[in-house]
């Protein structure tokens, strides 16, 4: 584990040393597409090893900033030790992956995507992409894709910052002293963005519990019992659950559901225990008598 850890730090040191400087007035392109099509892309990016760890405003940034390429069979979409200028996601057709010394390695067919590692790292195409089929793709530049999902983790970050400097709780544990700016700052760090639609199950009663969230934006109801009965009052922006099951080893307490479209930041247990374990007692009388309300 210790030595994934180390791993996962160095690769995330990597990214951000090459990071690229926002040019002036830069904003991502815009290529309007069907909506169809943006669900499409969405979905792909989401299982993406890489990019389904981006918030979901940065993936919406991603996916207009996509514009539709043609190629006709034979051609070469990329070429092996050339350097990389888009990331594609196929739409239509059947292109061969190939490897010098291995041959063909895969067939991509509809939402398989490559070529970002060669974006990512700075390095030349690992493979030959040929068309086998006349071929539709999505292409991303190489300068929105770096620039998105590499320039705003630090955006992130500070806008998180500031979102946690407004949740009571922390807001009142910064004021006495107990929670530092640089605790914080680390906390932002730490954060997952998540999307729920209405009426999804975010933490369900029984279940382990490995996460700590903040509601962003939206709202939820907290039911306990096969009868689904309501425990609380409603939780919106700023209220968080899921503290009691990381602070002790039992399991979640009460079934969580979106009431609406909601917005989480979570958090893991690990980061948890170790940015706020020192307040756990706090955390929790504040939870009980806020939720009695």
């Amino acid at each position: 584990m210790e030595k994934r850890l180390a791993a996962c730090r160095t690769r995330r040191r990597g990214y951000m040393s090459m990071r690229n400087e926002l040019p002036a007035g830069w904003t991502p392109p815009v290529h309007e597409k069907p909506q169809e099509a943006c669900d499409f892309l969405k979905s792909v990016l989401t299982e993406n090893r890489l990019m389904g760890r981006l918030t979901p405003s940065d993936r919406d940034h991603l996916v207009s900033a996509f514009q539709l390429q043609t190629f006709v069979a034979g051609t070469k979409i990329i070429n092996q030790g050339a350097q990389g200028d888009c990331f594609f996601v196929l739409d239509s057709g059947a292109a061969d992956i190939s490897i010098e010394g291995r041959g063909s390695v895969l067939t991509a067919t509809k939402g398989v995507a490559f070529g970002e590692l060669a974006l990512l790292h700075n390095a030349p195409r690992a493979a030959t992409v040929t068309a086998e089929t006349d071929v539709c793709a999505w292409a991303l530049d190489e300068v929105t894709f770096k620039l998105i999902l590499m320039g705003k983790a630090q955006q992130d970050t500070q806008d998180y910052a500031r979102f946690l400097a407004n949740v009571p709780i922390l807001q009142h544990c910064m004021e006495r002293g107990d929670l530092p700016e640089e605790q914080v700052m680390e906390l932002a760090r730490c954060l997952r963005e998540v999307e729920y639609a209405a009426g999804r199950v975010i933490i369900a009663e029984g279940d382990e519990g490995n996460h700590f969230f903040i509601i962003r934006d939206g709202e939820v109801k907290c039911t306990q019992g096969p009868d689904q009965k309501v425990v609380c009052k409603p939780l919106t922006r700023g209220d968080f659950f899921g503290e009691l099951a990381l602070l002790s080893s039992d399991k979640r307490a009460a079934t969580v559901t979106a009431v609406q479209p909601t917005t989480v930041l979570m958090v893991s247990r690990i980061e948890f225990t170790r940015l706020l374990g020192s307040l756990s007692d706090l955390i929790v009388s504040t939870a009980s008598q806020y939720r009695a309300k």
